[in-house]
């Protein structure tokens, strides 16, 4: 199974709820997007929701250089709060396979 770090992630109000976009990298250099929603407006839960899922997948090892964006009114601002929300939340229900 391939493994990959969290490099950046976009959060975007879309339809009444908040869709994030991740880009994962993997030791190779490869790059892989992905997007997930969330049926919420409040950004606190859809970063706590987003951190705990991928923590749990089992192929994401690590969030440490992740840069976290927010758009607002059509502009993306790093949210430095935000990303140190993530990086706990992660790091809260993230257990290393120490057998593997």
């Amino acid at each position: 199974m391939a493994t990959y770090t969290l490099e950046q992630a976009f959060l975007k109000m879309r339809g009444g709820m908040l869709v994030f976009l991740f880009v994962f990298e993997n030791i190779a250099g490869a790059r892989h997007r992905e997007t997930k929603s969330y049926p919420t407006q409040n950004s606190i839960e859809a970063v706590r929701r987003a951190a705990k899922q991928l923590a749990y997948r089992g192929d994401v090892t690590g969030v440490d250089k992740l840069r976290l964006r927010v758009e607002t009114r059509g502009e993306l601002k790093d949210d430095a709060s935000l990303l140190r929300m993530f990086k706990n939340e992660f790091a809260r229900y993230y257990e290393a396979d120490e057998w593997d």
